[in-house]
């Protein structure tokens, strides 16, 4: 079936992003856990040291995002080819939107975020572009707006939430575009999350690489 390429680079990109998240958690854990105090001498460390490792955390945060939203904008072009090519389904997110299916402004959301940091360096000027406009118009950053003084949280809130959900859009795209039932109609939150890990994750990797798995 045709249907089941589309699905299968679905899979295969979540799964990756997956991996990168588990990759820079495990970056991030590392550096929470360094010692603030000699345990030999129990003298705190230095200012030059605390910085140093308070500038680490943050350039990890900052850039991994980045790089996680990058990813996530390349599957969303990604499956926009495939779903072309293997189901003669012309779709675009600002230009051919699906908003009959569930979470389609996710997908506007990260596709709109990733081009103001390609072409426009992180910075929000609603004027600038169509993908910095729709950000301020639908009141997710205020107009001039410097992504990179932000905060991850505050660039893509609950990140979790909101790939999946992105996901979730595609996925159920492509089951109705195939002619059939969408995967995860009423299916929201943690819930969400734990039905396509165990749909596009658990199956390829072993599930402790991702926190434990609830049975």
């Amino acid at each position: 079936m045709e249907w089941v390429a589309v699905v299968q680079q679905l899979n295969r990109d979540l799964f990756a992003i997956e991996m990168v998240r588990s990759g820079l958690a495990h970056q991030q854990s590392a550096i929470h856990s360094i010692p603030l105090v000699d345990p030999a001498t129990g003298a705190p460390v230095s200012k030059e040291e605390f910085k140093d490792l308070a500038s680490a955390l943050g350039i990890i945060e900052q850039v991994g995002l980045e790089a996680l939203i990058g990813l996530v904008s390349n599957a969303i072009e990604t499956f926009s080819i495939r779903l072309d090519r293997h189901l003669s389904e012309k779709w675009e997110p600002f230009t051919k939107p699906r908003d009959d299916i569930r979470f389609a402004d996710r997908v506007r959301q990260f596709r709109a975020v990733n081009n103001v940091f390609k072409h426009q360096e992180g910075y929000v000027e609603r004027a600038s572009s169509r993908s910095a406009r729709f950000l301020v118009e639908n009141g997710y950053f205020k107009d001039e707006t410097y992504l990179k003084n932000l905060s991850a949280d505050r660039i893509i809130p609950s990140f979790e939430h909101a790939l999946f959900e992105t996901f979730a859009h595609l996925y159920d795209l492509s089951f109705k575009t195939a002619g059939l039932p969408g995967c995860f109609d009423g299916v929201q939150g943690e819930g969400l999350i734990l039905k396509m890990k165990e749909m596009a994750v658990y199956q390829i990797v072993e599930p402790t690489l991702f926190g434990k798995r609830h049975e």
